[in-house]
């Protein structure tokens, strides 16, 4: 196992050397399959998901990258034009792909800094739980779906990037369910993130991961704040961590990341370069399947 702490700069030009044309990095297919599943029925809520697949692929057992969109747990679709873009093409890297519906509120204030602590605490453990059922969906189907069940990539961005770094790291404080805790994830990426608490991670669960975040985030906090910066005396206070205290967290535990903070940006970052998030598939490539160790910070301007 190559084993090398890099400079920022060291580790883009690292990256930016693997040759072109790598399946699970370059666009190495043209034609896309999708299929659409209903996944689980909750009340009123039918939960559905799209399955991306590269079409005439030979190879029958590939890692499924899932992407689990924001809009603040009140908005957004997993067909939303921009998910169906992405999705698109990110199985044309040799993926497959799912984009998951989870339950939304009705109203943003439901999970404003007027809802009462707890109510915003089930909205957030509602959606993570149901991301989880979408998994135990695909991987008890794995077989039909052709995806290899050790290579689940997580990634996504605002309300869906806390969802998925809960499910990745404080899966015991969003589900209590023995079928929850046997998913297993191989990697995260993260664009603008937070977790209730850094402390449940270990090395159980030191998931390697991309994180990307605005430094001067008011909404999910880039270090350790209150959500939404609440004040104290709010109902809906409570106290997230971070991109930077998740991956403070992972150097401690000797595992794989790269940090890319957008100096001065807020919670408007979700456009990235595509040389920002091109990186995120080079390090998936090289952590996931070549069992490389990177630890990588880099700080931009946008």
């Amino acid at each position: 196992m190559m084993r090398c702490i890099l400079s920022s700069l060291f580790l883009t030009l690292v990256f930016s050397a693997v040759s072109a044309q790598t399946r699970y990095i370059d666009s190495v297919f043209d034609e896309i399959d999708v299929r659409t599943f209903r996944y689980a029925i909750k009340g009123k809520d039918t939960l559905k998901l799209d399955i991306y697949e590269p079409a005439a692929d030979t190879l029958n057992k590939r890692p499924l990258m899932v992407l689990v969109h924001g809009g603040g747990f009140y908005s957004g679709k997993r067909d939303d034009s921009y998910m169906v873009s992405m999705a698109k093409n990110i199985a044309r890297k040799g993926y497959n792909v799912a984009s998951i519906d989870y339950r939304l509120v009705h109203d943003h204030n439901q999970v404003s800094c007027h809802e009462p602590q707890k109510e915003i605490f089930k909205v957030y453990k509602k959606g993570a739980q149901d991301v989880l059922d979408a998994l135990l969906f695909l991987t008890n189907y794995k077989t039909d779906f052709e995806i290899d069940a050790s290579k689940i990539i997580l990634i996504g961005s605002s309300a869906g990037a806390e969802t998925i770094l809960n499910i990745a790291y404080n899966r015991e404080l969003i589900t209590k369910s023995s079928r929850h805790r046997a998913v297993k994830i191989a990697a995260v990426i993260s664009i603008s993130g937070a977790v209730f608490d850094t402390n449940t991670i270990g090395k159980d669960n030191n998931i390697p991961g991309v994180f990307y975040h605005g430094d001067k985030d008011p909404v999910v906090p880039y270090d350790k704040a209150a959500h939404h910066s609440c004040n104290v005396f709010d109902k809906g206070y409570f106290i997230l961590e971070g991109s930077k205290k998740i991956t403070d967290k992972l150097a401690d535990l000797n595992s794989s990341f790269l940090l890319y903070t957008y100096k001065d940006r807020k919670h408007d970052i979700f456009n990235l370069p595509n040389k920002d998030l091109h990186q995120a598939f080079i390090f998936v490539r090289n952590v996931i399947y070549d069992n490389e160790f990177f630890q990588g910070r880099i700080k931009k301007t946008l």
